[in-house]
């Protein structure tokens, strides 16, 4: 079964009550067989539910006891998906953090359990015998889901397969069609056109201006280095004119400021665009890579619609060292860390711009996307939210990672965004062999963000 990108555990805390995707618990000895089957069942029903959570020092009525029981103090993620992998065919990976309830005095084990793949899950084993001899826990053979109540239960009926098939059908779906999209798109050659060398002139201009500047600007990382260069272009559109483009972004939808403003323009800022000419076309620029800025960016916007920024990672930023560093004892190492919940907001803002761009000029054709990565190398997943943390070191170890593909102009819609967010952010985050993303898991981080 994959790992997938898990939500912030932290959601799970918001439920007062008991759910059919929410269980509480507020014990269970995981030392013990008789725990650990109990354990599997709970799995094993959410799994074929879609996902869901368990929440352990909790009691049934969303109250919690006095102190944190003994038993379940040390519990880890290595423990859980060993208890899965024991009970449970196939074993869900499942997520575990530790998390605080605001006015409770310990942090309480929430465990994230990851819907079911292309099979439902299924109990391998039995669980303990009790004194009458009757299996406790999970019986082997046994598909269970949640039902009303909530309880986890055996699948029995029609209406309750049904369900679970349709959700391991929609998954063989989604893998199929992955699968499909890479044998067709890669590579899905792009015709070496006097546009296209336009684009490629752009995005090389760019970047190459984004490491001039920082070279003279100094910063806490190496950004001549340390970039990420994200760029488009809408393939065969006819040439507009600088005041259109400036017109269009002036014009720029809300969904298209989330995360980070791409092609940001106020022309009462440092962000007052200026005209460069590159390759034999005109261009709207915007620099502010200096000192001046945490957060820095380069960008051009060309008449013949291609378009590049280049900016430095929201992780290098002194801002996110002193939120982190301020709100826990933690501490965060600048130019160290990627934040895989950021690059997912910020690819879905800078998709969305090209969205308005191409709903501006009206355009419905082919449209090109690149993503630069550098400055890779050494770089670990991690997250900035208190009490989320990877079970390993997933860190990468290849420096760059350019990706490129074509998209119709109608996938950029927001209902359709997540599979080339995913095709944006995968291949990058391959190179920590971390929890993939796809678009399933897109859509639940950009939900919790």
């Amino acid at each position: 079964m994959p790992h997938e990108l898990p939500p912030d555990l932290g959601d799970a805390l918001q439920f007062s009550t008991e759910d059919l995707d929410v269980e509480f618990k507020r014990s269970l000895p995981l030392r013990e067989n008789i725990g650990k089957a109990k354990l599997a069942k709970e799995i094993c029903a959410l799994a074929n539910h879609g996902g869901g959570w368990i929440v352990l020092g909790r009691e049934d009525d969303g109250s919690y006891p006095v102190a944190i029981p003994t038993e379940i103090i040390d519990v880890d993620q290595d423990q859980v998906n060993q208890i899965a992998a024991a009970y449970l065919q196939p074993a869900p990976h499942c997520t575990v953090s530790k998390q605080q309830p605001e006015g409770v005095g310990f942090a309480v084990p929430v465990i994230w359990v990851p819907p079911c793949g292309t099979s439902p899950v299924c109990a391998k084993k039995n669980g303990p015998n009790d004194e009458r001899g009757r299996t406790q826990g999970v019986t082997k053979g046994i598909h269970y889901t949640r039902k009303a109540g909530p309880v986890s239960a055996p699948i029995e009926s029609p209406n309750e397969w049904q369900d679970v098939i349709r959700r391991c059908v929609l998954s063989d779906k989604a893998s199929l069609l992955g699968a499909l999209s890479t044998m067709i798109e890669q590579p899905r050659p792009t015709p070496e056109t006097e546009k296209e060398s336009v684009f490629e002139a752009d995005f090389e201009h760019t970047v190459r201006r984004w490491k001039e500047e920082a070279q003279e600007q100094p910063y806490e990382v190496d950004l001549t280095n340390c970039f990420v260069g994200y760029g488009f272009h809408l393939v065969d559109a006819e040439p507009v004119t600088i005041d259109k483009i400036t017109e269009c972004l002036r014009q720029r939808p809300h969904d298209a400021r989330g995360g980070h403003v791409f092609f940001e323009s106020n022309y009462n800022t440092p962000y007052r665009p200026f005209v460069i000419e590159v390759a034999g076309h005109d261009g709207l620029e915007v620099h502010v890579n200096t000192v001046d800025f945490d957060h820095r960016a380069v960008w051009r916007l060309s008449e013949g619609l291609s378009g590049t920024e280049v900016i430095s990672y929201w992780e290098d930023t002194a801002w996110i060292k002193d939120a982190v560093e301020h709100r826990s004892s933690l501490t965060w190492e600048r130019g160290q860390h990627i934040w895989i919940a950021q690059q997912i907001s910020y690819a879905n803002s800078f998709l969305a711009m090209v969205n308005h761009i191409a709903d501006y000029f009206h355009f419905t054709g082919d449209v090109r996307i690149r993503v630069l990565f550098s400055g890779l190398s050494g770089r670990n997943l991690r997250s900035t939210n208190i009490g989320v943390y990877y079970s390993m070191d997933y860190r990468a170890r290849q420096n760059t990672k350019q990706v490129d593909f074509v998209l119709k102009a109608s996938d950029l819609a927001a209902e359709t965004r997540s599979s080339a967010i995913a095709s944006i952010i995968q291949p990058m985050n391959k190179l920590t062999q971390g929890p993939a993303v796809n678009a399933e898991s897109v859509v639940r981080s950009l939900r919790a963000n």
